[in-house]
């Protein structure tokens, strides 16, 4: 039955990748987590940038990236293995859509591709399935008290910023649903975008949202970002973006959620997705 076939499948959790050593650990640490969570064997993988690590910053154990990671399962497992990349992505980005059929048509192996963790291909999901209630619900644990005693005038939406229309869309479904259980307004942004009016489905940079704020204002910013790494977290974009604003509007007073890695409900999602 189903349970056979999973033990021979060797799932891929597969994120953007990053240069930050604590990428590809949050990233081991979530895969080891759904390992728990099931019988298969998950293991941490990375669309680019992993290999570049020195092991010595991985606790001895080098990252690995797509293209030869799916060459060493075939070694191991020979060609009739089966493989299912999991992406840890909100939406259906260019990782997803170029990246991972690149790398799976260059391989022998059969390989399944799941779907991102938003995906409102209605094909696919159900309008409640498409994961933005998922995600809707862990930026709202995140976001913690906004009643009116804890003076909070904005709430913001924060994602990374894509040329892919698509991925907005799916930031955009996320915060709809946000609106919904916070009961009031959430304006959309993006912490890096391209110039020009046919990219303005991103919404206003980040930065650009915050400097329009009135004065006194009190923002809360739900980052729409899953691990820690060269934007989000200590020292990343996201913070330097907040502080540059703060030094010039001593006014303001701004806040910003961690990342996902790490909620229950994230893994959940995920344990979904690879049912597809």
């Amino acid at each position: 039955g189903r349970r056979g076939r999973q033990k021979k499948t060797r799932v891929a959790l597969v994120d953007n990748g990053s240069l930050k050593p604590e990428a590809t650990k949050s990233l081991r640490r979530l895969a080891a987590s759904l390992q728990r969570r099931g019988s298969w064997t998950v293991e941490a993988v990375s669309a680019r940038f992993a290999d570049k690590i020195s092991k010595e910053k991985l606790d001895g154990k080098p990252g690995e990236v797509l293209g030869p990671w799916l060459k060493r399962v075939a070694e191991e497992e020979g060609s009739q293995a089966k493989v299912l990349l999991l992406p840890l992505l909100i939406g259906p980005s260019d990782t997803l859509t170029k990246t991972m059929p690149e790398a799976a048509l260059g391989s022998d192996l059969q390989v399944d591709i799941a779907p991102s963790l938003v995906c409102l291909c209605p094909a696919i999901y159900k309008a409640e399935a498409t994961g933005a209630t998922e995600m809707a619900e862990m930026l709202t644990d995140k976001l913690g008290d906004l009643t009116p005693a804890s003076g909070v005038t904005h709430v913001f939406l924060c994602d990374h910023g894509s040329p892919a229309a698509r991925v907005a869309a799916a930031r955009e479904a996320v915060r709809s649903e946000l609106e919904v259980k916070l009961g009031r307004a959430v304006t959309a942004c993006c912490m890096e975008r391209r110039e020009g009016p046919e990219y303005d489905f991103n919404g206003p940079l980040l930065e650009d949202a915050l400097k329009a704020l009135p004065t006194g204002a009190s923002a809360k910013v739900a980052l729409l970002f899953l691990q820690e790494g060269r934007h989000a977290g200590p020292g990343g974009d996201i913070a330097k973006i907040v502080e540059g604003v703060l030094a010039s509007r001593k006014d303001l007073k701004i806040e910003t959620t961690g990342v996902l890695a790490g909620h229950a409900v994230l893994e959940e999602l995920l344990l979904k997705r690879a049912q597809k």
